[in-house]
């Protein structure tokens, strides 16, 4: 029987990611951020030593693919080297981007590092500590069957933490990979499940734990508020305690500013300065990646459509005067005023923006529609369609969505006659 004892779970920890939007832009910013992905894993090392931790759980992704060279799966080792050194066991399951059909090939692990297969359900005891980790990394990347089902049961007299990266019963802005229901994992036996997949912290059920620990940095504005990992606290056997803590570098925030009435540019300017200074705050001394959407109307909306450029430029000169740690990612302009040209539903407007900011999104469009493009004849086509389907042929998602959203709101237009 598990006395007392802290565990340490981490998910989606995508090593050497990029962070998506700041370095086209701003490159004294993003000097100041780059590896964050890296420094976030290695909080998660240093917050398991501090905690004294018996051991870490990885829930998947660790890697965010392949390899552009050894240096990140070098770095990955270091780190669970410097736990190994501490005393400090881990267990990990590879999830969608880190699977055996995207990275290939992995550097020996240290002792006391524990990789779990992807044929069957692993368990790794701790007679010692009187825990078992249940688990199985995935093959495919595209991973859709219910690997839940295939799970070990619990050790009778232990601590069963079982370990899975999963969609768990879908999640807005995730693929279903690994589907299965709250219900299913509640009723397996096993007294903590530790999720990765969904990179938002969330606690799911508490009796048993079912548990997100969400991922340990922010990789772009959809991913918005602190990140990290998570503490697990446990007495005689029983969990106590559980507690996100944040392991992030750099944090992204939206700032939402209503300034529905303002007169002029200036009084727009100082609404949005007078929000970008408690969102700061938020960051907790962290640099701050914030997308700012105003919402105007009037002359004044008519005003800002016109020069969006001189605008964006303004809100990045007053974000200045908060913090020198502050970056403005994007400057959105919502005009709240019926006699000006509405364009797309707002609805798809959001539904198109959010795609444009996945990078796993993105990838599915373009492996979604490859298949489709090949079949068609070279010269198909009209002088409308002629971007989507070139976009389409070049393999270019991000243009493919571009260009998809000006031929809807084009034709939409045209309906509107």
């Amino acid at each position: 029987m598990a006395g007392n004892l802290t565990f340490v779970h981490a998910a989606d920890i995508h090593l050497d990611s990029p962070l998506h939007g700041l370095s086209r832009s701003d490159e004294q910013f993003s000097r100041l951020v780059r590896g964050a992905t890296r420094k976030a894993f290695s909080n998660v090392v240093d917050l398991a030593i501090e905690e004294g931790a018996a051991f870490v759980v990885i829930a998947g992704d660790l890697y965010d693919g392949a390899w552009k060279d050894q240096s990140t799966g070098q770095f990955a080792i270091a780190q669970l080297a410097r736990l190994t050194r501490a005393g400090i066991r881990s267990v990990i399951a590879f999830g969608n981007h880190d699977a055996e059909s995207r990275v290939t090939r992995h550097l020996t692990a240290p002792e006391g590092v524990y990789k779990l297969k992807s044929a069957k359900c692993e368990s790794v005891q701790f007679d010692d500590l009187g825990v078992v980790v249940h688990g199985r990394s995935y093959k495919e990347a595209a991973t859709t069957e219910n690997i839940a089902s295939t799970y070990c049961p619990p050790a009778p007299g232990m601590l069963n933490v079982a370990l899975l990266h999963t969609a768990l019963d879908g999640h807005q802005g995730h693929a279903n990979y690994a589907p299965c229901s709250l219900g299913e994992l509640q009723a397996a036996g096993h007294d903590y499940w530790a999720l990765g997949h969904v990179h938002d912290h969330a606690v799911r059920a508490d009796h048993p734990h079912v548990v997100f620990a969400g991922n340990t940095q922010g990789r772009h504005i959809r991913e918005t508020g602190a990140k990290g990992a998570v503490v697990v606290r446990v007495e005689e056997g029983t969990i106590v305690h559980v507690e996100h803590r944040a392991t992030d570098e750099v944090r992204w925030a939206h700032a939402r500013v209503d300034a529905i009435g303002a007169a002029d540019p200036m009084e727009a300017l100082a609404a949005i300065q007078a929000q970008l200074r408690p969102t700061v705050l938020g960051a907790d001394g962290r640099p701050l990646a914030a997308r700012v959407s105003i919402k105007v109307d009037g002359p004044l909306a008519q005003r800002l459509r016109a020069d969006p450029a001189w605008f964006e430029a303004e809100v990045r000169g007053h974000a200045a005067g908060v913090s020198d740690a502050l970056w403005i990612e994007r400057v959105k302009i919502i005009a709240n005023d019926a006699a000006l040209p509405t364009g797309l539903p707002p609805e798809l407007l959001e539904m198109l923006s959010q795609a444009l900011e996945d990078p796993d999104c993105l990838r599915a469009v373009e492996n979604a529609i490859a298949p489709l493009t090949a079949k068609l004849p070279a010269d198909v086509g009209d002088p409308d369609t002629a971007p989507l389907l070139a976009s389409a042929r070049g393999r270019d998602g991000a243009a493919l969505v571009r260009a998809a959203k000006a031929l809807v709101a084009a034709r939409l237009g045209e309906g509107a006659h």
